[in-house]
């Protein structure tokens, strides 16, 4: 027997599931390159007198990699860095106007990265820009960031329309799980109010 797919969110989950890996994987793996280049680089500089030529140059260009290549997975699961100390004011309307606007904003924000990434790479190209050690030209990767930044920026958007659609599954709270930091709010509130309530003192002796 084969199990109901339900159709338009399973099919489409897939390919974003697999995306989503492959990028956990790289990052994963180029954050352990740097840890180790680093690690042989100090060794052999302290003990031996004999660094690993290039190794700042090598880190700083894969740290871009990592930070934008963990952007998407940061974004579409809710983890930045969030401030909720106005959330018990927001109530109703104005916090689904608020979820909005924080949706779009950081649309917004990533396509606006990803513009400025393009532009820098097509500056660089035109200009014949190159690094300082190895003489090598960023354009190639600085297109990588931009792609990186304006596919956050459509998921970002697809994710939000789909769940106003109701096409994907909505929070228990009433709240968009598309914007962050409202599922620390929703742990809160529900341990607040999953306490038991005080039992009335018995007449009896």
């Amino acid at each position: 027997m084969s199990d109901k797919v339900e159709p338009g969110v399973e099919n489409d989950a897939r390919p974003a599931s697999l995306v989503m890996r492959g990028l956990r994987l790289v990052a994963a793996a180029l954050l352990f390159a740097m840890a180790a280049l680093t690690f042989i680089d100090v060794i052999g500089r302290d003990a031996f007198n004999a660094p690993i030529p290039g190794t700042f140059e090598t880190v700083g260009l894969l740290l871009g990699v990592v930070a934008f290549a963990a952007f998407p997975m940061v974004t579409l699961n809710n983890h930045h860095i969030t401030v909720d100390l106005f959330d018990h004011f927001i109530r109703g309307r104005f916090r689904r106007v608020r979820d909005v606007v924080v949706i779009l904003g950081t649309a917004a924000m990533a396509g606006f990265m990803a513009e400025r990434l393009w532009a820098a790479a097509a500056d660089e190209w035109q200009n014949d820009f190159v690094t300082e050690y190895f003489g090598i030209t960023r354009a190639p990767l600085l297109v990588l960031l931009a792609i990186l930044c304006a596919g956050t920026a459509v998921a970002v958007l697809v994710k939000f329309g789909r769940q106003r659609r109701g096409d994907a599954p909505q929070a228990e709270a009433g709240h968009d799980p598309a914007v962050p930091g409202d599922a620390f709010t929703e742990r809160r509130e529900s341990r607040t109010d999953t306490r038991p309530a005080r039992q009335p003192e018995s007449d009896e002796c």
